[in-house]
């Protein structure tokens, strides 16, 4: 069985075919097996390795987390068609008023099912005239840097004297929180209304998402096919692309690939969309030649991921981050 079929709008810049098919997790775990996608895997945990034990993050993986967070951010916008740049985005996430400690958009749980109770904020918070001080595109670039910093934010802290495991979210409040956060400025800017945040727009592309998650694939698989679900189906809306890009890392993160949680993964992609677009039609043919080539893409991605993550660890080490 090649997976489940039904009609989707594709990824911008993709191709469609349709009706498209979701290509199951044995097919997935098949082309993970292929010899050219265990190399890519194997390159992109190598540099992952070193970007884990370098120098700058003895001290300063937090400050090298927060700049991935603005790295990967910029990347996702710029995928979703927001042009904006590092430096504009490190601005903008510095004088946020929301600053670093908000990770949901203000929210009455009484009214979001999903609504876990942490990190939220007051239902009342947040309420007043609408912020129109930014444009769309800076409001939506704000709300993945939101999405991205709340995520880093739970992570296990690295380097620390006696090891400290935060306790799992479970994936509903996970992907709630996630696309709060991407929504957030344009709901504070009036741009976008609260009906449908942080709900799946498509349930059954949601439980597939789950599917793979639970599934027995490796680390980078799993990953990839996230990045390539939330792509190709609108799981939700706005910016479904942004919320897989955020499980994605999480993956990567919590099951060891990427610890330091400073590998920006979708940057290569945000260098060249187009690219991107080409290599997302092999997971649209959803067999198992297509598939891999998507899988040696994402692990490319990976790899080159964890170098600009060395990047931003030397320039912690140096002193210099937001220079050049």
């Amino acid at each position: 069985m090649r997976g489940a079929r039904s009609s989707s709008p594709p990824y911008p810049g993709g191709v469609s075919i349709d009706p498209l098919i979701d290509p199951d997790a044995a097919l997935i775990a098949r082309a993970a097996a292929r010899p050219e996608v265990v190399a890519a895997v194997d390159a992109a945990t190598a540099a992952t390795a070193r970007l884990r034990f370098h120098e700058g993050l003895r001290r300063g993986w937090e400050e090298a987390r927060a700049e991935a967070a603005v790295r990967e951010a910029a990347a996702l916008s710029i995928l979703l068609g927001a042009r904006t740049s590092v430096d504009d985005l490190r601005l903008l996430s510095l004088s946020d008023a929301r600053g670093a400690d908000a990770q949901t958009v203000p929210v009455d749980p009484r009214e979001d099912p999903l609504a876990d109770g942490e990190g939220g904020s007051s239902p009342s918070e947040g309420a007043g005239p609408a912020d129109r001080s930014r444009d769309p595109a800076e409001d939506l670039a704000l709300g993945l840097w939101r999405s991205q910093w709340g995520l880093a934010s739970g992570f296990d802290p690295i380097n620390t004297r006696a090891p400290v495991r935060r306790r799992p979210r479970p994936l509903p409040a996970l992907t709630a929180a996630i696309h709060r956060d991407i929504c957030s400025a344009l709901i504070a800017s009036g741009r976008l209304g609260r009906e449908g945040v942080a709900v799946p727009a498509d349930p059954a592309a949601m439980a597939r998402a789950a599917a793979y998650i639970r599934a027995p694939l490796p680390a980078v698989a799993c990953a990839g096919a996230l990045v390539a679900h939330f792509r190709v189906r609108e799981v939700f809306a706005p910016a479904s692309a942004g919320v897989g890009g955020a499980l994605a890392r999480w993956v990567l993160v919590t099951r060891g690939v990427d610890p330091t949680g400073v590998a920006a993964i979708s940057a290569v992609d945000a260098l060249d969309p187009a690219a991107a677009s080409r290599a997302l039609a092999g997971w649209v043919s959803a067999d198992e030649e297509g598939v891999a080539r998507w899988l040696v893409h994402v692990a490319g991605s990976v790899e080159y991921g964890a170098e600009v993550g060395r990047d931003i660890a030397l320039r912690v080490q140096a002193g210099r981050l937001g220079s050049g």
